[in-house]
């Protein structure tokens, strides 16, 4: 039988088998639950603003699900919510249905910072950067179970839009430096041999160099706080959202992830470091990682 390792570390685009063997992931999945919800799309949904893969069926609970919506994220949304003390919603049912993915969670009410930004005093900016600085430390101190490599909180595949080679998802894999071999579509140190005077290569020796040295333990980490993911009220931060690309990554993953993927928020770039510990050498690392490697 094809485990999770073999359908994703490759690459290779799995869509037709990304729920293959994720049933165990579904939450309070009785039939009644899944009819109603269903229902609900085809009815009350059509009664309010839908939200990307996100569809309001209650003026208090939304429906998420589309081609990449994956069990995965209710089982992370759990797993934080059981585990720190992040404002999290309700999920009120998950499951599948014909090979498409559905999360049943409690609508969460508020501003995205963007929205928000221009309204906001300095002083509620900094509330604002202290209460993600908190939630961010303290998502970062779990301890990962023995044995832990790049994977989901439950020890399978991840998803990241921003990596090419996600189709939809890849992974686990046992080691950082078995992620980063797969990150640069295994190129060893050998085959650079040679280039020393040719400056891209360079780069690309210097990231080889960094990626294959020894790592601490991975950490668990949203990686997609992007400003529209940041939802607050007033100058509470009332959750981080979309948590799709969740899961166990190396410890610099938090912070390049929310700058490289920020080329056109120049604003945004400029606020990363009063609230994630930054990583400068590793940023330059993975800088050299996303030009060759990456979409952006």
């Amino acid at each position: 039988m094809e485990s999770e390792r073999d359908q994703y570390s490759t690459g290779s685009n799995k869509r037709d088998v990304q729920h293959k063997g994720t049933g165990k992931l579904a939450i309070h999945n009785t039939v009644f639950r899944r009819w109603l919800s269903l229902l609900a799309l085809k009815t009350t949904a059509r009664f309010y603003i839908s939200m990307g893969s996100c569809f309001p069926i209650t003026r208090n609970k939304i429906v998420k699900t589309g081609p990449y919506v994956h069990l995965t994220e209710g089982a992370t949304i759990e797993f934080i919510a059981q585990n720190t003390s992040i404002p999290m919603p309700r999920v009120h049912c998950s499951f599948v249905h014909k090979n498409r993915a559905y999360i049943v969670m409690r609508r969460i009410r508020g501003n995205d910072l963007p929205t928000a930004w221009q309204k906001l005093s300095e002083q509620s900016r900094q509330k604002v950067f202290d209460q993600l600085r908190s939630m961010i430390q303290e998502m970062r101190s779990l301890k990962p179970p023995p044995g832990t490599g790049v994977e989901s909180c439950v020890g399978g595949s991840l998803r990241d839009s921003r990596i090419p080679r996600s189709n939809p998802r890849f992974g686990p894999f046992k080691t950082i430096q078995e992620f980063h071999l797969w990150l640069r579509e295994g190129l060893q140190p050998s085959r650079i041999e040679g280039r020393e005077s040719d400056s891209d290569w360079q780069d690309v020796r210097d990231m080889v160099a960094a990626q294959d040295k020894s790592w601490p333990p991975p950490v668990f980490t949203h990686a997609d706080l992007n400003p529209f993911n940041i939802l607050i009220s007033g100058d509470r931060v009332v959750g981080p959202i979309d948590w799709e690309l969740s899961g166990w990554y190396p410890n610099y993953w938090e912070y390049t992830s929310a700058w490289l993927g920020s080329a056109t928020r120049i604003e945004w770039r400029n606020t990363i470091d009063k609230f994630l510990e930054p990583f400068p050498n590793e940023l330059k690392m993975d800088a050299t990682r996303q030009k060759w490697w990456g979409e952006f």
